[in-house]
């Protein structure tokens, strides 16, 4: 009857049991590291980053639907959906992969903006469980204001919607540094970010832009 027919097999895939294996090695690395800045730094983390695109489509639309964990509001969007977010004017998007020294994470986040006046409103900000302790989302964070000033925006605009599984983005923004706006019904939140308030820190995840302003940086 089709029950068990996957809507698409992407690259990532096909890569799981080597991002698992990859996975226990890096950990292995972090024990015997002690010092969580000389394991980062060790991993020679690369970061890539570019809008949506079509050949990234399917996989975006996967990851959209089925990441439950690190997914700040979990709004479903099909493939159809990602296209237009593509080529809305008004909306800004991410795909962010990620390599290190053991291998290719593949593409491990997620981000949609919407502009509203000379806000953005973070619509979508999702990100694989298994880059968890690594700066992604401070690294992510700096790229979405670098990008916003270039655009004029003035402020990001964050909303927490709970679920049963999300509780462990409860306080992504504000451990950002984000300030709490408001209070939503069923236990929600809505956070702010002055965009020329945010002062940038040194990371160590070199940046390649694809298809956005800016060079490449290099790690700290």
């Amino acid at each position: 009857a089709g029950y068990f027919e996957a809507i698409a097999y992407s690259g990532e895939d096909r890569q799981r049991a080597a991002f698992y294996q990859d996975n226990a090695r890096r950990v292995q690395l972090q024990k015997q590291a002690g010092d969580v800045d000389a394991y980062l730094a060790s991993l020679a983390m690369r970061m890539t980053l570019q809008p949506f695109d079509e050949t990234g489509r399917a996989r975006i639309a996967q990851l959209i639907n089925k990441s439950n964990q690190f997914n700040l509001t979990t709004r479903r969007y099909t493939e159809a959906d990602v296209a237009a977010a593509q080529h809305d004017p008004a909306a800004f998007s991410l795909q962010v992969r990620l390599t290190d020294t053991f291998g290719d994470n593949g593409m491990i986040s997620v981000v949609l903006c919407r502009r509203d006046g000379t806000d953005w409103d973070i619509d979508t900000w999702l990100m694989s469980c298994r880059v968890l302790g690594r700066k992604v989302e401070q690294a992510v964070l700096q790229e979405l204001v670098a990008q916003a000033r270039a655009r004029g925006v003035t402020r990001l605009v964050g909303t927490y919607l709970p679920t049963e599984k999300n509780k462990l983005v409860e306080d992504h923004y504000a451990r950002l540094g984000f300030a709490k706006l408001d209070d939503l019904p069923g236990g929600g939140t809505r956070w702010a970010l002055d965009v020329d308030a945010h002062a940038a820190v040194d990371l160590p995840i070199a940046i390649e832009r694809i298809g956005l302003a800016g060079e490449v940086a290099e790690a700290a």
